[in-house]
């Protein structure tokens, strides 16, 4: 066929999409592009077919602003998350310092004690001292 007529291919642009209906790959071989066939049937040139030089211009240019939105939002994300991700390993950091600092204090406790002890004995016998004289007088 010589393919849609200029009015055919505007109404395709105006339709809502600026692409042909994709190709049916379910069904058929006559959409999935071969080497068989001489591509007359695949999907590019259908769409080649049924667009004008401007409206696939228009097309591309499109598709261009969408990939470079799709990177755009890409890096946005990837920025956050990567901030994200700083910010909890500094947290894991100050966790972990946390965390060497509670351990030492748990294992310095029984020489703490130990120091402790002799000053509740020597305290204890000089209440008892006091106590003591107190009673005597």
């Amino acid at each position: 066929g010589s393919g849609p007529s200029p009015a055919q291919r505007s109404s395709v642009v105006s339709a809502g999409s600026a692409l042909p209906p994709p190709p049916n790959l379910g069904s058929g071989n006559a959409s999935v592009p071969s080497a068989g066939n001489n591509g007359s049937g695949t999907y590019p040139m259908r769409m080649a077919q049924s667009m004008t030089i401007d409206e696939m211009r228009h097309l591309h240019r499109r598709a261009l602003q969408e990939a470079e939105a799709k990177r755009t939002e890409l890096r946005l994300v990837l920025a956050s998350r990567y901030r994200e991700l700083v910010g909890s390993s500094d947290e894991v950091l100050r966790m972990k310092d946390r965390a060497k600092e509670l351990h030492e204090l748990v294992h310095a406790l029984p020489d703490l004690l130990k120091k402790l002890d002799p000053a509740q004995q020597l305290q204890a016998s000089s209440s008892s001292i006091v106590e003591e004289t107190k009673e005597d007088a």
